[in-house]
């Protein structure tokens, strides 16, 4: 789910990038930033920075069953605070700001988007020098040009039913 929905982000970004930002091995990506004796990409890397779950909807509910009723966890709600980063070499400078700054205008354009059936919002994350500092100690140190953005609209339904102290349903085991 993770990946699906980053990678779908990314390519939307990339095609838009692409525009202005002529590159034949593309311009945005997902990626880990900070990544120790690895080659400077030359992109727009997006990258997973935390994952935290939403405040409202949590708790359970009863549902009607056959023989009663049965407790059911409410799906588990999240939200993932992501990074885009212009990870450029030091030469290249000027083109990392411009191309972040047309990602911004990206994530300003488009706040929502769908993958598959699913609905997300992207949203800039205001963050403090201080928590930019300890992000970018804990990716690696090295610090790019960048911005915190949090996308909203994650659902993780187990869709298992408690009834009482067991699980109601069966498991198909194979032997």
């Amino acid at each position: 789910m993770i990946r699906k929905i980053l990678t779908t982000y990314a390519a939307r970004l990339d095609e838009y990038l692409a525009r202005s930002h002529r590159q034949p091995e593309g311009v945005a990506e997902v990626g880990l930033i900070g990544s120790a004796g690895e080659q400077c990409p030359n992109k727009l890397v997006v990258s997973l920075v935390n994952l935290e779950r939403e405040a409202s909807g949590d708790g359970g509910y009863m549902q009607r069953a056959a023989t009663g009723y049965a407790g059911r966890r409410q799906p588990l709600l999240l939200n993932m605070h992501i990074m885009m980063a212009a990870v450029y070499e030091d030469k290249r400078y000027a083109e990392a700001l411009s191309v972040l700054s047309d990602a911004l205008t990206f994530v300003q354009s488009l706040p929502r988007f769908e993958v598959g059936n699913e609905s997300y919002t992207l949203e800039l994350v205001p963050m403090s020098t201080t928590d930019l500092h300890n992000i970018w100690t804990t990716m690696g140190g090295q610090y790019y040009p960048s911005f915190i953005c949090k996308v909203r609209g994650l659902t993780v339904d187990s869709a298992e039913i408690m009834s009482g102290s067991s699980m109601a349903g069966t498991t198909d085991v194979k032997t």
